[in-house]
C-alpha cells in the first residue's frame, strides 16, 4: 500500500475506482454544505478544526512518503502546484477565515481542482486503489473543496463579481515566486517553465510562453461558469 511502485491493475478514467471515487468526494461535499447550518458553534469549530488538521496532515503524509522512498526533490515535491499549494491554504483560510484566501480557493477549488479530479493524471503513474498514492490523491483535491464549502455553510461567505478581478491579480501575483522557483531548481511548478511531459490540453495552446495567455482565458471562462450557480442564487434569494 505504502510501495513506491504498484503492482496491481492500473487506474483507467472513468474506471469504478475513478466514479466511486468521484462520488465520495461528492458525497462529502454534500454532507459538509448540509451538516455545518445544524451544529452548534461547538460542532462548527471541531468540524473547522478537524477539516483543517486534515488539510495539514495530508500536505505532510506526501512529502514523508516522498522522502521515505528517496524521491523527494526541490524541483518537483514543493507545495506550488496548483493543487499542492491550495490544500496548505484550505488550511490556513479555516485557520483564519480570511475571506480574501476563501475568495482565491473558491476559484481555485472549483475551477482547478475539479478538473484534476475529473481527469487525474494517476493515469499516468498508474496508481489505483487501495495504494496510498491513490488515496491520498483523492483526499488532496477534494479537502480543497470540503474547505471552501465549509466556509461557506458556516460563515456566509460568497464569492461576488467583484472577486475576479482580485482573483486573477492574486493568481498572478503568485506566480511570480513560481516563475523564479521554477528558475531556481529547474522545476515546472504550475506548468510555467515548459509543457508537461504527457498529452494535456496545452498541446493545442502553442509554444512555451504564448500557451500561458490562452490557459488564463480558459481559466476565466471557467471561474465564470462556477460562479454563475451562485450568482443566479444570490438574485434569486429575497
Amino acid at each position: 500500500m505504502f510501495s513506491l511502485t504498484y503492482d496491481g491493475p492500473p487506474f483507467r478514467l472513468f474506471s469504478s475506482e475513478h466514479i466511486l471515487a468521484l462520488v465520495a468526494v461528492a458525497l462529502v461535499c454534500l454532507l459538509v454544505a448540509l451538516i455545518t447550518p445544524r451544529l452548534s458553534p461547538r460542532g462548527q469549530q471541531g468540524l473547522r478544526w478537524s477539516i483543517a488538521s486534515f488539510a495539514l496532515a495530508n500536505t505532510i503524509a506526501w512529502d514523508l512518503w516522498q522522502r521515505a522512498h528517496g524521491v523527494w526533490h526541490i524541483a518537483y515535491s514543493l507545495p506550488l502546484h496548483l493543487c499542492t499549494l491550495s490544500v496548505l491554504l484550505a488550511a490556513i483560510l479555516l485557520a483564519t477565515r480570511n475571506y480574501r484566501l476563501f475568495e482565491l480557493l473558491y476559484f481555485w477549488g472549483f475551477a482547478g481542482a475539479t478538473q484534476a479530479l475529473l481527469t487525474p493524471d494517476l493515469q499516468a503513474s498508474g496508481h489505483n486503489f487501495p495504494h496510498f498514492v491513490y488515496l491520498i490523491f483523492w483526499t488532496s483535491h477534494g479537502v480543497i473543496l470540503w474547505a471552501v464549502i465549509f466556509a461557506m455553510a458556516a460563515w456566509g461567505y460568497r464569492p461576488t463579481w467583484r472577486s475576479f478581478p482580485r482573483v486573477a491579480l492574486s493568481t498572478n501575483l503568485i506566480l511570480i515566486p513560481i516563475g523564479l522557483t521554477n528558475w531556481l531548481t529547474g522545476g515546472n511548478y504550475m506548468f510555467l517553465a515548459r509543457k508537461p511531459d504527457y498529452a494535456t490540453l496545452l498541446d493545442v495552446m502553442g509554444p512555451w510562453p504564448w500557451y500561458i495567455i490562452p490557459l488564463q482565458l480558459i481559466g476565466l471562462i471557467i471561474c465564470v461558469l462556477v460562479y454563475l450557480p451562485i450568482a443566479f442564487y444570490d438574485f434569486k434569494r429575497p
